[in-house]
C-alpha cells in the first residue's frame, strides 16, 4: 500500500512538472492541439464521405458509424496521454542507455517510462470524441442514465487497457531486438481499422482484429452495447476481459525483457 501511495505521489509530481513545461510554450501547445483536432476532424469528414460510397457501411446508420468513431477517440486519447515513449523506447532507453537510469531508482521502471512520456495533445482527441459521441447519441435517441454512463466509462477504460497491453507488448519485445523503430509504427497505423464496424471487412481481417491484434475491442465491440441487441451486443461485455488479458501479456513480456536486459554497456 505504501508503494502504491508513493507511486501516486510521484506520478502527481510528474504531471505537475509536465504541465509547467507545456505552459512555458503555450503557443506551441495550442498549435499541437489544433493540429491534432484538425487531423481527427479530417478523419471524421473522410468517414462521412466513405459512408456515401461504400455499400458495406450502409448496414449501419450514419449516426451509428459516427458513434463508433467517437468512442474510438476516447481510449486513444487516454493512450496518447502517456504513449510518447513507446515510440522512442528502443532508441532512447536501450540504445542510448537511459534504461539504466530508471533501474537505479526505487520506482517501477515501467511507471517512470510512462510518466516521462506524458503529453497533452490528447485533449483535442478527447474533446472531439465527446462531441461526436454526444451528437450521435442525440441523433440516435439514446438516453443516458447513471448506469449507462458508468458502462461507457468501464468500456472506454477497458478499451484503453487493450491499447496499452498491445503496445506494451510490442515495446517490451525490443529488449530482444533493440531496433530503433520496431513494429510499433505499422501496428499503430492499423488503429484506423478501429474507426469502422468490423462487419465491413472480410472474415479473415475481422478475425485478426478480434483475436490476433484485438483492435476490434477499442471501439466496435464496446459500441455495440449501446447500438445493438443480441449476440453482437453481448460481445461488448468481453471488452474488460480483453483489456485485462492484453495488460497481462504486456506486463509479463515487460518483466521477461527486464530480466534479459543487461545494461547499455559499450
Amino acid at each position: 500500500m505504501a508503494r502504491l501511495a508513493r507511486h501516486l505521489r510521484v506520478g502527481g509530481l510528474y504531471v505537475l512538472q509536465a504541465v509547467k513545461m507545456r505552459l512555458e510554450y503555450r503557443a506551441d501547445f495550442l498549435m499541437e492541439c489544433l493540429a491534432a483536432l484538425l487531423q481527427q476532424a479530417a478523419g471524421l469528414l473522410m468517414l462521412a464521405f466513405l459512408f456515401e460510397h461504400i455499400h458495406a457501411l450502409r448496414e449501419w446508420s450514419r449516426e451509428e458509424v459516427f458513434f463508433i468513431y467517437g468512442f474510438a477517440l476516447l481510449p486513444r486519447a487516454l493512450f496518447d496521454a502517456v504513449a510518447m515513449n513507446f515510440y522512442q523506447f528502443s532508441d532512447r532507453y536501450l540504445v542510448q542507455g537511459e534504461m539504466d537510469r530508471l533501474l537505479l531508482r526505487p520506482l517501477s521502471s515501467l511507471f517512470q517510462m510512462l510518466m516521462e512520456g506524458i503529453g497533452f495533445d490528447f485533449v483535442a482527441d478527447l474533446t472531439l470524441g465527446i462531441a461526436v459521441l454526444s451528437y450521435a447519441s442525440y441523433k440516435l435517441g439514446l438516453v443516458w442514465t447513471l448506469q449507462s454512463g458508468l458502462l461507457l466509462g468501464v468500456l472506454a477504460f477497458s478499451a484503453w487497457a487493450v491499447l496499452m497491453g498491445v503496445f506494451l507488448t510490442l515495446t517490451a519485445l525490443t529488449f530482444w531486438s533493440q531496433e530503433r523503430v520496431g513494429l510499433i509504427p505499422p501496428i499503430y497505423n492499423l488503429l484506423s481499422f478501429s474507426n469502422y464496424p468490423l462487419t465491413i471487412f472480410n472474415k479473415l481481417v475481422a478475425f485478426a482484429l478480434t483475436f490476433v491484434i484485438p483492435f476490434g475491442y477499442i471501439a466496435y465491440y464496446p459500441s455495440t452495447a449501446f447500438l445493438k441487441d443480441g449476440l453482437l451486443a453481448s460481445q461488448a461485455y468481453w471488452t474488460p476481459l480483453a483489456g485485462l488479458a492484453c495488460l497481462a501479456v504486456g506486463g509479463l513480456t515487460w518483466r521477461a525483457g527486464l530480466r534479459r536486459y543487461s545494461g547499455a554497456g559499450s
